[in-house]
């Protein structure tokens, strides 16, 4: 993606209108601030604050102010190779507006996709690519969290949860005790869990314990067994099994490699 004109947070009078009945010619995306008046389809809507709306190439664009003030982040861009591909993949739906809540997160990246544009820094071009790419797959994650209607509380405690786990492998976590902590039933829990990260808990509760495992490998010379206990195993053999079954070898032969390469692999 290319990015033509970006602005943040740009604040406009009573009598701010946009007219552009052949669109401009390039994608554009706004955040929407404050209420609006918005054409689509031929009608006219009100729109709330803390939406937003992806404009097509050659969508017509026409908006104005609703009350005092219009205020908005938005910018102009144009798609490479792929980018059709990956908006698709995240099921960002195009000209419409979707309200999707908190968009702290997002406003911020549009302001430091804002000062790179601007920037002299010589990785610009690939720095704005980096910070686009992430903008999306944010917004999307903010999109379909939405219209599963999970509340801010979750969504602001899932990653708390999955760091817990990440820091404390060892300790027994169960289905149980992860959804409980966010008042939510198990299946629940697990069908949100896997929306916000890709994979299972109890893939990622087997994988932090994996990566738990191969420091201490790596680092000490413990041995596999108590290795296993102290990555929350209380059975090394069902320890060992899972290790070679995401390693492809096992503790024993993992830290032979270590040693010889003097890196971890």
């Amino acid at each position: 993606m290319n990015i033509g004109n970006i602005g943040f947070n740009h604040s406009h009078d009573s009598d701010f209108i946009i007219n552009r009945p052949q669109g401009s010619g390039d994608y554009m995306l706004l955040l929407l601030k404050t209420p609006a008046f918005f054409t689509l389809n031929g009608s006219e809507i009100r729109t709330e604050p803390d939406s937003f709306i992806l404009y097509s190439e050659d969508e017509p664009q026409m908006y104005r102010a609703c009350g005092a003030q219009f205020t908005n982040d938005w910018f102009h861009f144009k798609l490479q190779d792929g980018d059709e591909a990956l908006l698709a993949e995240l099921d960002i739906p195009q000209n419409q507006i979707i309200r999707i809540g908190d968009m702290n997160e997002l406003s911020m990246m549009i302001n430091h996709l804002c000062y790179e544009n601007y920037s002299s820094n010589r990785f610009r071009s690939e720095t704005i690519q980096l910070y686009l790419k992430l903008f999306f797959i944010k917004l999307s994650n903010k999109i379909h969290v939405s219209n599963k209607e999970i509340s801010s509380t979750h969504y602001n405690k899932m990653p708390i949860v999955r760091t817990k786990m990440y820091n404390q492998p060892f300790l027994p976590w169960t289905i149980a005790g992860l959804s409980h902590e966010l008042t939510m039933s198990k299946s629940c829990f697990q069908h949100l869990y896997k929306d916000f990260f890709g994979v299972s808990p109890i893939t990622d509760l087997i994988l932090s314990r994996i990566e738990h495992a191969k420091y201490l490998l790596s680092t000490t010379d413990i041995s596999v067994k108590k290795i296993a206990e102290m990555s929350g195993y209380n059975n090394e053999i069902h320890f060992m099994r899972q290790f070679k079954q995401h390693m492809k070898r096992t503790p024993s032969q993992y830290r032979e490699a270590i040693q010889l390469t003097g890196s971890r692999t």
